[in-house]
């Protein structure tokens, strides 16, 4: 215990200590697959990122659609990227929990109205035997 004096009111507080946790394996092992996908995505490399999915892999996406299956997946990616006006991603943000990834970004996309507009988004990925199996993302739609 570490005791800190509080000298406005003269009391004594104790301050329990936090175990340090190292990193498993599997902890690296996402951080990895994370990285290659992130990096995949970022230079739409359509091989690069299907290496990180599962055959299963669900991509729920921000407008309601959901892609079953890597190969829909992929084929909905290709069509995103071949998009003049497609989102733009930045300052994204990744925190690691056993098997659950949360990734926090800035995103800007062309309204209906034809205007850019700029918001946050949210995914929430699940990796199960080493690969990535869902993908759910969430961005605040501002109209």
């Amino acid at each position: 215990m570490k005791i800190v004096k509080n000298k406005s009111r003269q009391r004594v507080e104790e301050i329990p200590r936090d175990a340090a946790a190292a990193e498993t394996d599997s902890d690296l092992a996402h951080r990895k697959l994370i990285a290659k996908f992130e990096e995949g995505f970022t230079r739409q490399d359509l091989q690069a990122i299907g290496e990180c999915l599962l055959p299963s892999f669900e991509w729920r996406m921000p407008n309601g659609e959901v892609a079953y299956g890597r190969e829909n997946a992929l084929a909905a990616m290709e069509r995103r990227f071949g998009m003049p006006n497609g989102p733009r991603f930045s300052r994204s943000v990744w925190r690691f929990r056993g098997r659950t990834v949360i990734q926090t970004y800035r995103v800007e996309y062309l309204g209906p109205d034809g205007r850019w507009r700029k918001s946050r988004g949210m995914d929430l990925y699940k990796i199960r035997d080493g690969l990535i199996a869902r993908k759910d993302a969430y961005w605040k739609m501002i109209p």
